[in-house]
């Protein structure tokens, strides 16, 4: 299966349905489903520490694609077809090829996550947050540099790991 690695935190909000368009600029050809990789190191312009990076997430359907503004990128529609489990890969740019023995999709989970997206404290959600979000939460934990898992093991807010990270991010650019 043709794959595309998206980076945190915006393949996250491909999954939740916060983002339903992605921008590049180039069009997908005859690509219409493709797996969502979670790129191997988040945005360095927002805050995606404690998401996976690096991870097979979901297969995406392309919808339209548009070109709003004539010097500016192309809009793809996208949405949520399967989600899978979730598996590294080693992502590359634009489209390229994941082994299709290793996608598997979890239908059960998809409407569990049609659930969450309606109302995310209902009981058909919560297949989707323990089978999917947690253990997703828990790789993207591991991944984070240690000085932002102390931060959230002693406050056990993300609110003071995204304000430590914009604060470095801020001293260092």
């Amino acid at each position: 299966m043709k794959a595309l690695s998206i980076k945190e935190p915006y393949a996250w909000d491909i999954i939740t349905g916060d983002k339903t368009e992605e921008f590049r600029t180039w069009q997908p050809g005859n690509v219409s489903t493709f797996l969502m990789v979670s790129a191997g190191t988040p945005s360095p312009v927002d805050f995606g520490l404690g998401l996976p990076n690096g991870f097979a997430l979901a297969v995406i359907k392309i919808g339209n694609v548009e070109k709003p503004n004539p010097d500016g990128p192309y809009a793809w529609s996208v949405t949520v077809k399967e989600l899978v489990q979730p598996f590294p890969v080693k992502g590359r740019l634009k489209f390229y090829d994941v082994d299709d023995s290793k996608i598997k999709v979890q239908p059960e989970l998809t409407k569990s996550l049609l659930a969450y997206r309606q109302n995310e404290d209902a009981r058909e959600a919560d297949l989707f947050v323990r089978r999917y979000a947690d253990p997703l939460t828990q790789i993207g934990y591991s991944q984070m540099p240690r000085k932002y898992q102390k931060i959230l093991d002693q406050t056990g807010n993300w609110n003071a790991v995204a304000e430590a990270w914009v604060e470095s991010a801020r001293k260092s650019g």
